[in-house]
């Protein structure tokens, strides 16, 4: 019992480390394998200017810092924002006055004390006040200012950001003076990363829309959608340009970085698709581990058991031997019989090796030829089978 309970636990570790899955069928042109950069579309990536003109106060940010929608960025001071405050509060005060101005001109009309002309004066005065007025708050607005709670004049702003996003560049120094259109901050926006692909034109003609890609990133494949065939050859390499969308890729990805990418081109045809996971050399040929058959076991067990209605059958006719001699005849079968079963535990392995012809390689899956469509194989795990396999190969040789 001991021996057995050896056999089976490290069985039982590893099969926690196997994974199982199908085969697919897919869709697979011929493969491309060329460079790619990494990069974004212009409306991904935002310029905080400055608004105003001014002195550069303080930075609330620095490069490389995530920043989410409404966070601080940048304090500046401005004579001109100190003028802008000042002329709303005069605004409001004038903006009482003129209402009062008008509702006199009313009452006086209606008792005809005054002509209409004094009242449409008193009604254009007003208006024209509160057309100046609606102007200067929705520039301090803009700017990061409440006028409600405006009580006094103020020379300070301070810009936000826009959309969640990573600091890229600080443009202009600190305690600088800049004017309204002056580029202060760059923000990379991080919700959505683009790769830029270079083929050749003849390569190039075969790109549609159902064309493919895998980007390798930091040894990790990820799935690239098609967007568009840029219009212009690239000058400097004299290659067309394919754009894809990285799908489910990390937040951190560096701009402009290159790496290696595959492209599936048309015409495409249906291949058997498993994960690169569960390839392995095994006995010097590539492999893919599936589940073993055990229709030969069934067949063992059958005939184990007419073996076994023999030996009873057998020892019924002896009945009239030493009582010593069966006992240990008995007990000599007994032997064998947990010996022979012993061998047959160690010996089984639950996996098979099957032959596999390499295709190439897609992403993180390969095409192959040697197994069926939606047949099970191991997918994760497969340094476990091996060792299995090889085990019970050794065992057979010490036989």
């Amino acid at each position: 019992m001991i021996k057995y309970l050896l056999l089976v636990l490290p069985l039982l570790a590893s099969s926690s480390s196997i994974k199982v899955e199908h085969t697919q069928l897919k869709p697979l042109g011929k493969v491309l394998q060329t460079n790619a950069q990494i990069t974004q579309l212009s409306d991904q990536k935002q310029t905080i200017v400055s608004r105003l003109s001014g002195h550069l106060e303080a930075y609330y940010v620095k490069p490389g810092q995530h920043v989410s929608k409404g966070d601080k960025v940048v304090l500046i001071e401005s004579i001109e924002l100190s003028k802008m405050t000042a002329e709303y509060l005069a605004l409001i005060k004038q903006l009482e006055a003129a209402k009062k101005q008008k509702q006199t001109a009313m009452t006086l009309h209606k008792k005809g004390l005054t002509s209409q002309n004094k009242l449409s004066d008193a009604i254009i005065a007003l208006e024209n006040i509160r057309s100046q007025q609606n102007t200067l708050a929705s520039q301090l607005s803009s700017l990061g200012l409440n006028p409600k709670t405006l009580k006094e004049a103020t020379d300070q702003f301070i810009l936000y950001a826009h959309d969640d996003g990573t600091v890229g560049t600080i443009l202009s120094p600190l305690h600088t003076n800049v004017n309204a259109q002056t580029e202060l901050v760059t923000l990379v926006s991080q919700n959505a990363y683009y790769a830029t692909a270079y083929i050749s034109a003849t390569h190039a003609m075969h790109v549609s829309k159902d064309t493919k890609g895998w980007i390798q990133i930091a040894d990790k494949s990820y799935d690239a959608t098609f967007v568009q065939l840029m219009p212009n050859i690239d000058q400097e390499t004299q290659r067309a340009k394919v754009l894809f969308r990285i799908e489910n890729s990390p937040s951190n990805l560096l701009l402009g970085a290159f790496t290696q990418m595959d492209i599936s081109l048309a015409p495409t045809q249906k291949v058997v698709m498993v994960k690169k996971t569960a390839l392995t050399l095994y006995k010097g040929e590539w492999v893919v581990f599936v589940e073993k058959e055990h229709e030969e076991a069934e067949h063992h067990d059958d005939k184990s058991d007419h073996n076994h209605d023999e030996e009873t059958a057998e020892h019924d006719e002896h009945d009239n031997h030493d009582a010593h001699k069966e006992e240990k005849e008995s007990h000599d079968d007994h032997d064998e019989g947990e010996e022979g079963h012993s061998k047959h535990e160690e010996e089984e392995a639950p996996y098979e090796a099957k032959v596999v012809e390499i295709i190439t390689y897609v992403g993180d899956e390969v095409a192959v030829k040697g197994l069926n469509v939606d047949e099970e194989y191991v997918s994760d795990g497969v340094y476990f089978v091996k060792s299995m396999l090889l085990k019970s190969s050794l065992g057979e040789h010490a036989h």
